[in-house]
């Protein structure tokens, strides 16, 4: 009995954790297997019209993407062709070849008014 006390102890925080943490934190960014396997062929780097560098990385739940030296951000895959930002105002669109394998990347994002 005395040997299962902590042991429910850090369960029970270990729950706690859980149900305290964001739903962002929980929840896939990545689709379905079969985009999945798209979306790897996309992940590196590629340099932009504007000289900036664009990195984009594929995770097995979750995209990242970074712009120049910024930290990787979480974003959502919509399909294996578009990827975008947490606040929706941002956007990559995946430009591929007649093989499957990516091209360039297009960098979109949508201007406060």
């Amino acid at each position: 009995m005395k040997n299962l006390r902590p042991l429910t102890l850090s369960a029970a925080l270990l729950a706690l954790m859980t149900l305290t943490a964001p739903a962002s934190a929980q929840e896939t960014t990545v689709p379905a297997a079969t985009d999945r396997i798209l979306l790897r062929q996309a992940q590196g780097e590629y340099l932009l019209d504007d000289g900036r560098t664009l990195k984009v990385h594929v995770g097995v739940r979750r995209v990242g993407v970074a712009l120049d030296e910024t930290p990787l951000e979480n974003w959502r895959a919509e399909s294996h062709e578009l990827l975008v930002s947490p606040d929706g105002m941002r956007r990559v669109r995946l430009v591929r070849n007649v093989d499957g394998s990516v091209d360039r990347v297009m960098f979109e994002f949508d201007r406060v008014r």
